[in-house]
């Protein structure tokens, strides 16, 4: 989902940065309420996982990339502030030490998937329990999955725009494909596969670490 330099016009990266700033800024706040040392330790470990799994990721043709996270899986352990710190903090890292997505789309890709993921996460967990579904493994499973298709989505849509709304003399100025192709590029590989992935590993990973994560979300 990492979308390089040059895809985006810097109408598209200055308004994801603005909404990453606040988004991050605000969770910042809530999570200094939260943390204690060991936990900030074991947050520390989580975040590691996530660059490690993020960093195998294959290329999709007329979108950007495909690859699971991690982040879901960070949100039910710690919560969906924690979450979105040591998400962004990854991409960070990611964009600016491994050319991991670009520097003029690092806010672009920090609010697809560290600030979306978490808040698609937990609101989708939420209407579930109001819906009252009980069985913790089923809402857990459903939540990632719609959150990994969420941020998918959301790369879709940023991709396909561009070329409707930046063109000079009729040939886009940035990315090339329009939405009837950056949606299904997208969205197949991540509704058939990465998600249901993402989906699996939140529910078998939870289990016997959820112990290790100690914090008041």
């Amino acid at each position: 989902m990492h979308i390089p330099d040059g895809y985006l016009s810097p109408q598209t990266c200055a308004t994801f940065y603005a909404a990453s700033v606040a988004a991050v800024s605000i969770a910042f706040t809530k999570f200094k309420k939260s943390v204690d040392e060991k936990t900030f330790v074991h947050l520390s470990v989580a975040s590691a996982f996530t660059f490690i799994v993020m960093m195998f990721n294959f290329p999709v043709v007329g979108g950007s990339s495909a690859h699971i996270t991690g982040i879901p899986l960070i949100t039910y352990l710690f919560g969906p502030f924690a979450s979105i710190i040591a998400s962004a903090v990854v991409l960070i890292i990611q964009a600016l030490l491994f050319r991991d997505g670009g520097i003029l789309a690092l806010g672009t890709n920090v609010f697809n998937m560290a600030v979306a993921i978490p808040l698609v996460t937990v609101f989708v967990d939420s209407l579930l329990k109001m819906a009252n579904l009980k069985n913790e493994k089923v809402r857990m499973f459903i939540s990632t999955y719609i959150s990994t298709n969420a941020a998918a989505l959301l790369t879709a849509v940023e991709l396909g725009l561009q070329p409707i709304l930046f063109t000079k003399a009729g040939k886009p100025l940035y990315f090339m494909y329009d939405l009837k192709t950056t949606i299904p590029a997208m969205m197949v590989p991540h509704l058939l596969i990465v998600g249901v992935v993402e989906a699996v590993l939140t529910v078998l990973l939870y289990s016997p670490l959820k112990n290790f994560a100690k914090i008041k979300k």
